[in-house]
């Protein structure tokens, strides 16, 4: 059933609060646009609702897709949550992928990935310094300075998202901390930043994922089964969120497709003993981060967390 955005932030705030409370680290908020079903389309603002009402938690854009802002625009709203926040914000930035996201705000599809690496520089040198002047193919500015001034200089930022290796190479060529979604290209990602020259400590890498606890594998499993009904196969099926290695979209593939049995096999399911060691085999990768939405945040905050501690 659709949701009333409304009703959504309000769960949105009330999920806050509770993530905190369970002793999570960090709280993340996704966008997208003209969507019927509630989906947040402006993750900074969301976010600013549940710095309100928490303290500590760190408060991250999971993605915020960033070629749909001017950058400087998206550097004021960012600064401007890092101040109310006590400087809280973390900022995963995306290039989306929706073609009706793109239309719908008049903005090219074709240059997102171009434009991405260059508003994320903008970004980083905008919450860094006082002044600053960028020449770039896509965006200009000559003597710009943000106010407010954020409380942290930089603001947190990663390259976030992305389903294919080409897009694991875009992030490590240009020295971008990378989010995972889901994919397997850590060992890429390293690779292309190696051999565009970036030292070691900035080629950081956080993931998404998703995991479906059970007692038994067939119980998580049939969690994962409900998620694929209700959310993942319209999303992930319909929208071209699988993009092959040449970085073609792929739309309404069958379901034995390699890309879309790639993407759910990508989906971790196994008893609370066989997460931990899922998350340790990617805490060894030296992963430093992983973001779990998983509706399922007692569960792991009584039986995952404690191993991480």
């Amino acid at each position: 059933m659709p949701a009333s955005l409304a009703n959504g932030y309000d769960s949105f705030v009330a999920d806050a609060v509770k993530a905190e409370e369970l002793g999570f680290a960090a709280y993340g908020a996704p966008e997208h646009h003209f969507t019927y079903d509630g989906f947040i389309p402006f993750p900074l603002q969301a976010l600013a609702a549940a710095a309100a009402v928490t303290t500590t938690i760190r408060l991250v854009t999971g993605a915020m897709l960033l070629p749909m802002y001017d950058p400087l625009d998206a550097a004021e709203a960012a600064a401007t949550l890092d101040v109310i926040s006590g400087g809280r914000v973390r900022l995963g930035l995306g290039m989306g992928y929706r073609p009706m996201e793109f239309d719908g705000i008049g903005t090219a599809k074709r240059t997102r990935g171009a434009r991405l690496v260059e508003a994320i520089e903008v970004l980083r040198r905008a919450t860094a310094e006082d002044t600053f002047d960028f020449e770039g193919e896509h965006y200009r500015y000559e003597g710009a300075s943000l106010r407010p001034v954020p409380v942290q200089r930089p603001i947190d930022i990663w390259f976030c998202g992305g389903t294919s290796a080409r897009a694991a190479r875009r992030a490590g060529e240009a020295g971008l901390p990378y989010w995972l979604a889901n994919s397997p290209f850590v060992h890429e990602y390293r690779r292309a930043g190696r051999e565009a020259g970036w030292p070691e400590e900035r080629l950081r890498v956080a993931a998404f994922k998703d995991v479906f606890i059970g007692n038994t594998m067939p119980e998580a499993e049939s969690l994962r089964d409900v998620m694929l009904d209700v959310f993942y196969e319209e999303h992930i099926l319909g929208y071209g969120y699988l993009v092959d290695d040449s970085g073609r979209h792929v739309y309404n593939p069958p379901r034995d497709h390699p890309m879309y049995t790639r993407f759910v096999d990508s989906l971790f399911c196994g008893t609370a003993e066989m997460v931990v060691e899922e998350l340790k085999r990617y805490e060894a990768l030296g992963v430093e981060a992983v973001f779990l939405p998983s509706p399922q945040r007692g569960l792991i905050a009584d039986e995952i967390m404690p191993e991480f501690t």
